[in-house]
C-alpha cells in the first residue's frame, strides 16, 4: 500500500530532526505541496540535505525524477540523467567549471541523488576536497576537505577537530575518520569499552548516532 502524502511528511520530519542545518523554512509537508504543485506524484524518500528538500517522484507524462524544492524559497528543480548535456550542464562542463575555481585534478565526478558530487584538488600535493554542486546552476552547496570546509552556509569541522570532541566525549582510539553524506564518520571505541562506528555533527562535533561496530 502507498503511503499517504501525510505520513510520508511525518515519517520525513523524523528522519530530517538530526540533520545538521538551519531551522527549516519548510516543512515535510509544505515540500510535498510545493512538488505536487509542479506536477509531480509519488513522491517517496523525503529528505533534507544541503539546504534542499529532496525526493524521488514521477511527472504527470509518467517520467522519474529526483525532485528538489529549496528550503529558503520554494524553488523546485526536476532532475533526470536523460538531462545531462541538455537542460542540465554536461559532466565535462561541471569539471571545467571546478577547474576554473583552481581545482586542477577532478575525479569521481557523477550526479547522484539530484545533486552533482565531485573529488577534486588543487595540486598532487594538495588534500582532497568532496563538493556538492547543485544540478543545474551548480552553486557550491557542499566544500569539505579533511581540514574542514563549508556546508550548507555553515562552516564544518576538520577531522582532526573531530577526533578531539570524541575524545572529549569519551571515546577512545579514535581512528577512520571520513566525510561521507554530508557526516563525519569514524570508529572508536566506547565508554563501556565496545568498537563503535560514529556518526557526527559536522557543525558541531556533536555524535548522532553510534553502532556497534560488528
Amino acid at each position: 500500500m502507498k503511503k499517504s502524502l501525510i505520513s510520508l511528511s511525518l515519517a520525513a520530519a523524523a528522519a530530517v530532526s538530526a540533520l545538521p542545518c538551519a531551522a527549516f523554512a519548510l516543512g515535510a509537508q509544505d515540500a510535498l505541496n510545493v512538488i505536487a504543485g509542479n506536477q509531480y506524484v509519488a513522491a517517496h524518500d523525503l529528505q533534507k540535505q544541503y539546504g534542499y528538500w529532496t525526493a524521488k517522484a514521477v511527472s504527470n507524462d509518467g517520467q522519474r525524477a529526483t525532485v528538489l524544492v529549496k528550503d529558503a524559497d520554494s524553488s523546485f528543480t526536476a532532475v533526470r540523467k536523460s538531462d545531462i548535456g541538455a537542460a542540465l550542464p554536461s559532466v565535462e562542463q561541471v569539471a571545467q567549471h571546478l577547474r576554473a575555481s583552481g581545482y586542477a585534478y577532478v575525479y569521481d565526478l557523477e550526479l547522484d541523488d539530484g545533486f552533482w558530487q565531485a573529488k577534486a584538488r588543487q595540486n598532487l600535493q594538495s588534500e582532497k576536497t568532496e563538493f556538492v554542486l547543485h544540478p543545474q546552476t551548480l552553486e557550491v552547496l557542499s566544500r569539505v576537505g579533511r581540514s574542514g570546509g563549508v556546508a550548507n552556509n555553515q562552516t564544518v569541522l576538520g577531522a582532526d577537530q573531530v577526533q578531539i570532541a570524541l575524545q572529549q566525549a569519551g571515546y577512545s582510539r579514535v581512528r577512520g575518520i571520513e566525510f561521507d553524506d554530508g557526516f563525519w564518520e569514524a570508529e572508536a571505541t566506547n565508554s563501556a569499552n565496545q568498537p563503535v562506528e560514529l556518526r557526527v555533527d559536522p557543525t558541531t562535533g556533536r555524535v548522532v548516532s553510534e553502532q556497534l561496530d560488528d
